[in-house]
């Protein structure tokens, strides 16, 4: 649940969810407004999820390989040092999404106008879900050592196929929850309010922690990640 939720605040695709909803009040059907914003988060979920159920299936064979996983210790290890110093070094900054330029969030934003002003809904829809897989590719690209260690961990405990479902689930779950309320209380009061840059530091924080600890006991004593059910 902690994993999903920090790799949740993403600033990549948070900006993008505040737009498309700021573009989405200006339609008039609110039954459409909740049909794309809907689509939009729950391809988000799928994408996600066809990435860890594809990375799981990979770890699962690469962790019978002692080398490939303290190449994937090393990797969490680098990956948490990395988001420790990003968050100690933007401690009196802005925090933003260093994936995209500027010029690529305009283009973005026009995308997000043209899929909102189509007159023929099917294909606002179908904009709609291209734009979502298209945002979940950045949104790896921002944070891709979460999950990749998440699904390590998983690997390594030879769960039952109903298990890794159920873990990679709430992960997702709590991935999607800060889109969710923004979402839900946006479309309640028809007002959007994103979170502060502040949180998004901490989660970096908070990451780099949790990838830096995993990556070590993956290394050093991967007994202590067994779940021993």
């Amino acid at each position: 649940m902690i994993m999903g939720a920090v790799d949740g605040f993403n600033p990549c695709a948070m900006w993008i969810l505040i737009f498309l909803i700021t573009m989405l009040f200006n339609m008039k059907d609110r039954r459409k407004m909740w049909i794309l914003g809907l689509t939009f988060i729950t391809t988000s979920g799928l994408i996600y999820l066809l990435f860890m159920m594809s990375w799981l299936n990979l770890a699962t064979f690469l962790t019978k390989i002692p080398y490939i996983r303290l190449l994937i210790s090393i990797f969490s290890v680098i990956f948490g040092m990395i988001n420790i110093y990003g968050y100690l070094n933007a401690l009196d900054k802005d925090v933003g999404c260093d994936i995209t330029n500027q010029k690529q969030r305009n283009k973005i934003m026009e995308r997000i106008k043209k899929i909102i002003t189509e007159k023929k809904f099917i294909l606002s829809l179908l904009g709609i879900i291209i734009l979502a897989v298209s945002v979940n590719i950045l949104e790896l690209l921002c944070s891709l050592g979460l999950p990749v260690i998440f699904t390590q961990v998983l690997a390594i405990n030879n769960l039952t196929t109903f298990q890794y479902a159920i873990y990679i689930f709430i992960y997702i779950l709590f991935f999607l929850i800060d889109d969710i309320l923004i979402f839900f209380i946006a479309m309640k009061t028809l007002n959007i309010k994103g979170i502060s840059n502040k949180y998004t530091k901490y989660s970096h924080l908070i990451g780099g922690i949790i990838m830096l600890i995993l990556g070590l006991l993956m290394a050093l004593k991967p007994e202590w990640l067994m779940f021993n059910f």
